[in-house]
């Protein structure tokens, strides 16, 4: 979310300017400043711009460029040399326009670390390891780690992105014959019903539907808009409040810590193979984590870890990581793959994922359909049985619908 503001400095000058953030946030901020506030409101331009605007490079592209980083060392170039190779040979513009701001910023001495950290377009996570290969002299190796953490998500979010393509889908289909039918059909069809109708429960509730939709189509209209700035606004609080509620639904929520467990695993794994300590590790996982309730749970194992308890013994002690998990991890330290192990886990609940969400979804597109079907059959009860229950009438009969 993005404010505008306009402030009085300590020398009495005007200062106005945009900052994107919270907006408790960038409030402490500017009072750290010791300025005085004279106007703080939202941007709403230049909010829904950034929506549409790619910020972050995708895992996909994060897979190439850290191959062919690797591929390039191992040829013999300096790092310097393989940025301007791949400044010119990139074809995806996120990607070229940080290229070409890293090998600026590596041409001023900065560390590959800090230019790629300056561009805002890498995860914190990448950020945190690339800085740890270059204190230890290991970045091809670390390249080539990064590369496949990076496949397996691309991997991932691809399967993701299909199987909830068909639901989507079947869920605009029913959003616009709701609309259709609202706006162009029951208004024609309502001058035709017979006298009484509305003694028909289907018939009051479309018209009911009808008139609401009809009334009121420009606050549906902008509600996602409202719904948007209200959750930039309260996102940080929000996330704090709900996401211990979140792994308490039912499917839903064990599909989500499953996601949370692969992805820490996957991600301590990788730390773990460059050789990173576990205390360290904790501490660069925090860093890159911004759900504060998977942070507590990592500072409690950090605090465990300095304590001198194993990190299986460490986990053990939390409800929220399954026993099979711990288990494994236990065998693994006695014999010393625990990196090998938790590749193993990430591996293993990132399949588990899969299934799970092919379930859940196996189970969501038969009831969008089924909603579908109802919606269409109270159509047909509210127009049909009316129109049939008059014409028994007339003919004398006795027909009851």
């Amino acid at each position: 979310m993005y404010y505008k503001y306009s402030v009085l400095s300590e020398t009495c000058n005007v200062i106005n300017g945009a900052e994107e953030g919270a907006y408790q946030e960038i409030k402490n901020r500017l009072l750290g400043k010791r300025h005085h506030i004279l106007s703080l409101y939202p941007d709403l331009v230049k909010s829904i711009k950034s929506v549409f605007k790619i910020k972050k490079i995708n895992s996909r592209t994060l897979q190439i460029f850290f191959y062919d980083l690797a591929s390039r060392l191992n040829m013999g170039l300096n790092i310097n040399e393989a940025i301007t190779s791949l400044k010119n040979a990139s074809a995806e513009p996120v990607l070229t326009k940080a290229l070409l701001s890293i090998n600026e910023d590596l041409s001023c001495g900065l560390s590959l670390a800090e230019a790629c950290s300056k561009t805002g377009c890498f995860p914190e996570l990448s950020l945190n390891t690339i800085k740890v290969g270059e204190k230890t002299g290991s970045l091809e190796q670390v390249f080539e780690c990064l590369s496949k953490y990076y496949s397996r998500q691309a991997e991932f979010s691809l399967s993701l992105k299909n199987a909830l393509a068909y639901p989507f889908v079947i869920f605009c289909l029913l959003v616009g014959i709701m609309l259709y039918v609202s706006f162009k059909v029951i208004p024609h069809l309502e001058g035709l019903l017979p006298e009484g109708a509305n003694a028909y429960f289907a018939t009051r509730l479309l018209l009911f539907l009808s008139r609401v939709i009809r009334g009121f189509w420009t606050i549906f209209i902008l509600l996602p808009v409202v719904l948007f700035f209200v959750q930039a606004k309260l996102k940080d609080s929000l996330k704090d409040k709900l996401s211990s509620f979140y792994y308490k639904v039912p499917l839903v929520g064990k599909i989500l810590k499953d996601i949370v467990l692969s992805a820490f695993f996957s991600n301590l794994a990788l730390l773990q193979k460059n050789g990173i300590s576990l205390l360290e590790s904790f501490t660069l996982l925090s860093q890159g984590t911004h759900i504060k309730f998977f942070n507590a749970k990592l500072s409690e194992l950090n605090g465990l870890i300095q304590k001198g308890f194993s990190l299986w013994k460490a986990l053990e002690m939390d409800v929220f990581f399954p026993e099979e998990v711990y288990s494994a991890i236990r065998k693994a330290e006695q014999i010393g793959k625990l990196d090998e192990c938790l590749e193993n886990i990430s591996e293993e609940y990132s399949k588990k994922v899969t299934r799970e969400l092919n379930v859940f979804l196996g189970l969501l597109q038969p009831l969008l359909l089924a909603f579908c079907a109802a919606f269409l059959l109270l159509i047909v009860l509210a127009f049909i049985i009316p129109v049939y229950g008059n014409l028994s009438n007339i003919a004398g009969g006795n027909i009851k619908f």
